[in-house]
Formats: structure tokens, C-alpha cells, sequence
């Protein structure tokens, strides 16, 4: 059973403060590796369509390059948003009670946050609503262009649908995390105290998870040089652990209901 825990307000503060602080370096981590393919992509497209004179393997090799530096900028991100994360990361798991002043206060800053979390949350969709405007253009030239064309054009425009996603992403990532902050404390939605104890059970997978699934990206991108297409691992790992988190919570409830 969890333990109970009393909150006082300069732990609830440093706690908020912590978990507004990480949101931006997250956020900025995730838009990263969504955008860390997107020279490669495109390198790859404008040599293809005989816009750039360089070999296939050379701008191959320039592209990985720049894909490695984002991605090792985005873990710098990640470490540094997971240290202010562990500021009372024990909030997230434990079930904590507070006493009706800081209650209050906590409302408020909840309620003042509500409306910077619906337009940033508004701006993200509407990115990635948009997202799908390159792709469709990429359509308009079916029957103009050969099929190796085409595919080589839509592997190009398929960066602005990266792009447009990851700009989406990062500000759906930022408001998220700084009112799930806000949840944790009030102990709602998605973090009372049942769901509380389910959550810690997934992260304890999460981490082996996502490497694993950053194994399979990189050895099968190596492997295949199938840079153009490998990406959608990403997109399909997303669902996957949407589905298996969705499950372990299901399994923890039934148990405790039991």
C-alpha cells in the first residue's frame, strides 16, 4: 500500500518549479529527435532528384552525422529535465494528502494555468493537424512524375510533415507536463492514488522500452540503409506503449479490485 504523505507548501512549490523546468528540456529533447532525421531525408531526396551532384553514400554520411549530433543533444536534454523530474518524483507514485490552504493554492495555480495549457495544447494539434498538408501535396504530381520520382519527391516533402509534427509535439509535451504537475498534487485524472500505484509499476519497463526501441531504429536504419522509411518505428513505438501502458494499468486494477 502506499504511504501517505503530508505536502507542506515550499516542497509543493519546489516541486511545481522543478516540473516547469524540465517540461522546456524535454520538450526541446523529443522536438530533437523528431527532427534528427530530417537532414538525412532530405540530402537523400535532392540527391535522387539530381538536384544535388553528390553520391548517395556521401550525403548518406552527413546526414547520419547530423542525426547523431541531435540525438545526442536531445539525451543531454533528457538527463538534465530528468534531474529537476527527481525533484519529489516520489509525489508521482505515493499517494499524499494536503492540508486545505495549500489545497487551495494548488487550485489556483491550476485554474490561472488552464488557459496557457488549452492554447498551447490547441497550437500542438493544429501542427500536427497540419502535418498533413506536404504529404497531400506530394499527391497533386501523381501521374506527372514516374513512380521512383515520386517516391523520391515525397521522401523529401515527407521532412516538412517531420518538422510540422515536431514543432506540435514539443508544445503538447511542454503544457503536458506541467499540468500532469499540477494532477500529481491534486491527485486527479490520470494520477489518483489507484492509477498512482499502476504507474509505478510501468515505469519500471519504460526505460528498457524505449531503448530497446532506439536499438531497433538504429540497427535496422544501419542494416537496411532505409533511412528514407525507418523512421515510422517511432510513430508505431508511440501506439505500442500507449497499448501496453493501457494494459498494466487494466491488470493493476483488476488486481486491486481483487
Amino acid at each position: 500500500m502506499s504511504q501517505t504523505k503530508c505536502l507542506s507548501q515550499s516542497s509543493v512549490h519546489d516541486f511545481l518549479s522543478a516540473r516547469k523546468r524540465s517540461s522546456t528540456l524535454i520538450a526541446i529533447g523529443v522536438m530533437l529527435c523528431i527532427f534528427s532525421p530530417i537532414t538525412l531525408l532530405i540530402l537523400i531526396s535532392l540527391t535522387r532528384l539530381d538536384i544535388l551532384t553528390s553520391s548517395i553514400n556521401f550525403v548518406t554520411g552527413i546526414g547520419v552525422i547530423v542525426l547523431i549530433l541531435l540525438v545526442a543533444a536531445a539525451v543531454a536534454l533528457f538527463i538534465a529535465g530528468n534531474h529537476w523530474l527527481k525533484v519529489h518524483e516520489n509525489f508521482e507514485y505515493e499517494e499524499c494528502n494536503l492540508s486545505e490552504e495549500t489545497k487551495e493554492q494548488v487550485l489556483k495555480l491550476s485554474k490561472e494555468y488552464e488557459n496557457q495549457h488549452l492554447v498551447l495544447k490547441i497550437i500542438g494539434i493544429t501542427f500536427c493537424i497540419l502535418s498533413a498538408i506536404p504529404l497531400m501535396t506530394g499527391s497533386l504530381f501523381i501521374g506527372s512524375l514516374s513512380n521512383s520520382r515520386i517516391d523520391d519527391l515525397m521522401t523529401g516533402l515527407s521532412t516538412a510533415t517531420i518538422f510540422l509534427v515536431g514543432i506540435g509535439v514539443f508544445f503538447l509535451v511542454k503544457t503536458n507536463i506541467v499540468r500532469d504537475s499540477f494532477n500529481i498534487i491534486l491527485q486527479i485524472e490520470d494520477y489518483t492514488a489507484e492509477k498512482k500505484a499502476s504507474k509505478k509499476i510501468i515505469e519500471k519497463y519504460a526505460t528498457i522500452y524505449w531503448m530497446t526501441i532506439s536499438f531497433i531504429y538504429l540497427a535496422y536504419s544501419f542494416i537496411s540503409k532505409n533511412w528514407s522509411q525507418s523512421w515510422i518505428i517511432w510513430p508505431l513505438a508511440g501506439i505500442t506503449y500507449g497499448i501496453l501502458e493501457a494494459i498494466l494499468s487494466l491488470k493493476k486494477k483488476k488486481s486491486i479490485s481483487e
